[in-house]
C-alpha cells in the first residue's frame, strides 16, 4: 500500500528551517503530483501592546509576509508545480496550523520547520511544532536542519 498526499500544506516564518521545509515540501508535492499550500501566521498575540499605539503594524505585517509568500510561490512554480496557493492569517500560530489553517484546506500533509528551541526555551514559551504535533490530524512532518545542532 503507497501512501499519496494531495494536498501539501507548508508553514512558513521566513526562518531557515522553514525554507528548507518549503524546499522539501516542492519535493514532495512534485512526487505526488500534489497541490501546494504555503501558509504564514502573523501572530497577534506579541502585537497588542504595540498594535494599541499603532494599527498600521499589521498592514506593514501583511505586506511582508505577501511580498515573502510570493517569492516562495514563484519558486514553486519553478520548479515545476502547477497549483500553489498561499493562506495568510492573523492570530495564533499554534492553533490555526493545528486545526482551522488544514480543514479550510483540505490539506492531508503538513510540513513545518523545526523551530531549533533549546529546552529552557520550550519551558517558556512552548513549541509550535510540538504543539501542532500533538492537535492535528493530519500527517505531521517536521524538517530539521542537519547542520544545527540542538
Amino acid at each position: 500500500m503507497t501512501q499519496s498526499y494531495h494536498t501539501i500544506l507548508v508553514a512558513v516564518d521566513g526562518s531557515t528551517e522553514a525554507e528548507l521545509a518549503l524546499h522539501k515540501a516542492i519535493h514532495v508535492a512534485k512526487r505526488n503530483q500534489a497541490r501546494l499550500i504555503i501558509a504564514h501566521v502573523i501572530d497577534t498575540r506579541a502585537l497588542h501592546n504595540i498594535a494599541a499605539f499603532d494599527a498600521a503594524i499589521y498592514e506593514t505585517l501583511e505586506q511582508e509576509a505577501q511580498t515573502l509568500l510570493k517569492d516562495y510561490q514563484e519558486q514553486a512554480l519553478q520548479a515545476g508545480l502547477s497549483e500553489v496557493q498561499i493562506v495568510i492569517e492573523f492570530g495564533n500560530p499554534k492553533t490555526l496550523l493545528a486545526h482551522d489553517i488544514p480543514e479550510e484546506t483540505g490539506a492531508d500533509l503538513m510540513l513545518l520547520g523545526a523551530t531549533g528551541l533549546n529546552t529552557f526555551e520550550r519551558l517558556l514559551i512552548g513549541s509550535s511544532s510540538e504543539y501542532i504535533l500533538r492537535h492535528t490530524t493530519i500527517d505531521l512532518l517536521i524538517v530539521r536542519d542537519k547542520d544545527k545542532t540542538m
